[in-house]
């Protein structure tokens, strides 16, 4: 995940500090609280629960600011620290205190983005594309050049890259291993990956939203 500016200063003034054990559920949507709360350290993952499956929308990393009184769950997947407070405080505290909304509007904009993408993903594309554009997405957003290829850390695990997916890790793991077995990635150690084809990762890619095919351009 991309590192996140320093919060202000006075961001955390009046929040209560609480740890959290990797596994505890902090909120569900029929949670009677109605909390702000700010990712000291750790990681909690945001997700949906249907009939007979999960879907999560995005994972909270230290700085990100979120809430409890949500339609979706909210549980620590990595032993965490964050810090409370009501959220009718934090509406005076934003009030009071104009440094606070920058913060609050980088996270709100990565879940409409985290969404937005998800949508798209689940509308239009199949599972080796999704999993081609979130792999070009880290690598864009972290990846480290090398002489051939890109070094991209990946700290998720399978069973997560295949939530955010709407897949399972049986798939995901299955076509990281046929990619690695084509030469278009490699895995090196724990948590990293080597992208040695951009190029052919974007082929899998159908066009995004918005964008019309060429045979729709040669239509018009």
């Amino acid at each position: 995940m991309p590192d996140q500016p320093p919060l202000p200063e006075n961001l955390l003034t009046g929040f209560a500090r609480r740890e959290l054990d990797r596994g505890c559920l902090l909120a569900t949507p029929s949670s009677t609280r109605d909390q702000v709360f700010i990712v000291h350290s750790g990681r909690l993952r945001v997700y949906l629960i249907g009939e007979n499956r999960e879907l999560s929308l995005t994972f909270l990393e230290p700085g990100d600011i979120y809430t409890t009184h949500t339609p979706t769950y909210v549980e620590a997947v990595a032993t965490s620290v964050i810090y409370l407070l009501d959220t009718a405080e934090f509406a005076r505290k934003l009030i009071s205190e104009p440094s606070v909304s920058p913060a609050m509007m980088r996270v709100l904009g990565k879940l409409l983005n985290n969404a937005v993408h998800l949508i798209e993903d689940l509308a239009f594309r199949e599972v080796p594309a999704r999993l081609a554009r979130f792999l070009l997405g880290l690598a864009d957003r972290r990846g480290t050049p090398l002489e051939r290829g890109c070094l991209v850390p990946l700290d998720l695990s399978m069973e997560d890259v295949a939530s955010l997916l709407g897949t399972t890790r049986q798939t995901v793991s299955s076509l990281i291993n046929l990619w690695e077995r084509q030469g278009l990635i490699e895995r090196r150690g724990r948590g990293n990956l080597c992208i040695y084809s951009r190029e052919a990762l974007a082929r899998l890619c159908p066009p995004s939203v918005g964008q019309p095919t060429d045979n729709l351009r040669q239509s018009r």
